[in-house]
């Protein structure tokens, strides 16, 4: 029987955050990499409708990016809250990851994030594209180093346990676990997918209400052909 004692608790609180949390990356990585495209066909062709399609999805993205930051502050959080035991025993291995993943992607997307919501009209469009693949690109790389921490608890390598401690050995065999290249590429698809249906259900529901515009056309067709 399912008793709702402490640890049961932590299990279903952390349960619920780690299921909203995960909503707002997934799309977020989709879209870092839509936008990508949108902004790179209005510089190959100079159609408007292009670059309508990516001021309208930027704010979508914005907002998403907003809410995958607070949602995952609260996530970690109770890594410390609810898993403090874990945290001690692991935190050699799960510290690093984690900080690897602020320097190296959150970084990165947060310092071109503003060159890309507000440089529209105020940097050559050449380097508001290179902004905008650098967020894409930061996107991936999150994903890379959450999905090898979390890749690592599942299929645990590189280490040694001295005092009760988890002690990292091989940070490659750490980071490059048995079971990562398939989660990495799980959540990878998934986030694309994801997006694409977003994108098509968006689309679907103007085209519902009657506005067929060649912009709604356009973003329905890449996202069912994406799907």
């Amino acid at each position: 029987m399912f008793e709702l004692d402490a640890f049961n608790l932590a299990r279903l609180q952390f349960a619920f955050t780690v299921s909203f949390h995960i909503l707002f990356p997934a799309i977020t990585i989709g879209l870092a990499s839509y936008l990508v495209v949108l902004e790179g066909m209005w510089l190959r062709t100079k159609d408007d409708v292009w670059r309508s399609l990516y001021n309208f999805w930027l704010k979508i993205f914005a907002v998403n990016f907003g809410m995958g930051v607070v949602s995952g502050l609260v996530m970690a959080y109770q890594f410390g809250t609810n898993w403090s035991g874990f945290s001690q025993f692991a935190g050699s291995i799960t510290g690093p990851l984690l900080l690897y993943e602020v320097l190296t992607a959150f970084f990165l997307e947060a310092g071109f994030l503003g060159v890309m919501l507000f440089g529209w009209n105020k940097v050559p469009p050449g380097l508001h594209f290179f902004t905008t693949c650098m967020v894409a690109l930061g996107t991936l790389m999150s994903t890379f180093w959450i999905l090898a921490s979390n890749s690592w608890m599942q299929t645990p390598q590189g280490f040694t346990i001295e005092n009760g401690h988890v002690i990292p050995q091989d940070w490659l065999a750490i980071i490059f676990n048995p079971s990562f290249p398939y989660r990495l590429s799980h959540m990878a698809i998934a986030a694309f997918l994801s997006s694409a249906m977003f994108v098509g259900a968006s689309a679907a529901w103007h085209l519902l209400r009657g506005n067929d515009t060649p912009a709604i056309r356009k973003m329905f067709s890449m996202a069912m052909w994406m799907a």
